[in-house]
């Protein structure tokens, strides 16, 4: 083949108008297109691990936020557990007072129910008597050793003076109690519950005949005589 040939000939594979050399092959423009696509492809690629670094955040925020729950929930329970215990121990705590209470009460009340029992066995009558003129009699028989004899005497005069009536008082004098006692607060020497105890205004007053007259007898003669004693 001629030069000239060779020469078309490359010019119609290349639409160039090169003779007598092949036409030059360029790689510049699939290397630049290459370097695009890579830069394309890590920008997708970034795009890409966005959404999945925001969930990793939630996922890490949200397991924080979980963490800090459990704190706070186990901090409450903590605080509960010691507001119980708080709870049980003023409970206990009243309930021990209560029953201590009930148990120093209950010993009071023994207490005074057996200075009761002495007191009526150093006044000398039986426990549970109750009506005044029965508890005379016991007095004037059990202390005293008097018979019904000076029981009636006793009982002549309680009679006039304020007919067994615990309250009795004396308008003019202020005389009070059952044997009138003038003034009233002198049967404290028998005992404090002068005021509210027949067995104290009895015992006084069967003291007072005897230590003034000798007897309730003898002091019956004197009133019967004098109108007062």
């Amino acid at each position: 083949m001629s030069a000239v040939a060779a020469g078309v000939a490359v010019t119609g594979l290349t639409g160039g108008a090169v003779f007598g050399a092949s036409a030059p092959v360029t790689a510049a423009p699939s290397t630049a297109v290459s370097v695009d696509t890579s830069v394309r492809d890590q920008r997708v690629t970034r795009g890409d691990l966005r959404p999945q670094m925001a969930t990793t955040e939630q996922r890490r925020q949200a397991a924080q936020r979980v963490a800090e729950l459990g704190e706070e929930g186990a901090s409450i329970e903590v605080r509960e557990a010691k507001l119980e215990a708080k709870k049980k121990a003023a409970a206990k705590k009243k309930a021990l007072a209560k029953k201590k209470a009930a148990a120093e009460k209950k010993r009071k009340e023994a207490a005074a129910k057996k200075a009761e029992l002495a007191r009526i066995k150093e006044l000398g009558y039986e426990p549970g008597t109750s009506n005044p003129r029965d508890i005379a009699k016991q007095i004037l028989k059990n202390k005293y050793g008097y018979g019904n004899d000076q029981y009636q005497c006793f009982n002549n005069i309680i009679i006039r003076e304020s007919n067994w009536d615990i309250d009795a008082t004396n308008a003019s004098s202020g005389a009070y109690g059952i044997p009138q006692s003038l003034p009233g607060n002198k049967m404290a020497s028998v005992g404090d519950d002068w005021r509210t105890n027949p067995a104290t205004q009895i015992t006084w007053g069967i003291e007072y005949m005897k230590d003034r007259y000798g007897s309730p007898c003898s002091a019956w003669g004197f009133k019967s005589s004098h109108g007062w004693y």
